[in-house]
């Protein structure tokens, strides 16, 4: 019809998009993240969320995959130990600053595609620079890549708050400190020293979990030495 402006005929601007539902969802938090909370950020009904996700699954799920695509993931390098070790800076760092994202990840039901394309990249340069078989390899990425998710779901809950005055890890050192009494001995205090730098503290985390990812790599050195025996 003559009479419809041009503005009209190509219709209203669309409220938000699936990237910016994404992003606000990254914004709140994966943990705080509800649809009634992106809305509220978007400033838009939660029926309008729903014109471009499927379900808070979908939203969140989608999130985990948009904040993994923004990482910057190390360059394979010759020195495949230290490769290894950047890589699980790098998914620590992903964890660290993305709220929520490794509980997230543990429930879901596939790998977000980005950290799949990660791993495979990690597993055929093990392959290539060492020769290792493709289990093998697969093997060492994907225990590097449990330890760093569980390290962190681990120190994120000894730090949550039990009650007005403590944390879950003030509980548990009590508690192992009444199981092991130090009875002047030196070793049950390097025991206990031992436990309180492992655990950290909210504002200096340990780096008790890259130390466990040397344990992986150690691992992987001796199989290598054994096998050129």
């Amino acid at each position: 019809m003559r009479w419809m402006s041009a503005s009209s005929r190509r219709g209203r601007p669309p409220l938000t998009s699936r990237e910016a539902i994404l992003d606000a969802v990254l914004e709140i938090g994966l943990d705080r993240a509800t649809t009634a909370a992106v809305a509220g950020r978007l400033g838009v009904d939660q029926s309008t969320l729903y014109r471009h996700v499927e379900s808070r699954d979908d939203m969140l799920d989608a999130a985990v995959a948009r904040a993994a695509e923004r990482v910057t993931w190390p360059e394979p390098a010759e020195d495949w130990a230290e490769y290894l070790r950047d890589c699980a800076r790098a998914l620590w760092t992903l964890f660290w600053t993305t709220p929520g994202l490794a509980e997230r990840l543990r429930g879901m039901t596939a790998m977000p595609e980005p950290l799949a394309r990660q791993a495979y990249r990690a597993v055929e340069h093990l392959v290539r620079s060492l020769d290792l078989p493709v289990r093998e390899a697969i093997l060492v990425v994907d225990t590097v890549g449990d330890t760093t998710a569980d390290s962190f779901l681990t120190v994120s809950a000894l730090h949550r708050p039990v009650d007005g005055a403590r944390s879950f890890r003030d509980v548990v050192l009590a508690a192992s400190e009444a199981l092991v009494p130090l009875d002047g001995d030196a070793r049950v205090q390097e025991y206990l020293d031992v436990l309180h730098d492992a655990m950290g503290t909210p504002d200096a985390p340990s780096t008790w979990w890259l130390a466990k990812v040397d344990l992986v790599i150690d691992g992987l050195r001796y199989r290598l030495r054994r096998a050129g025996s």
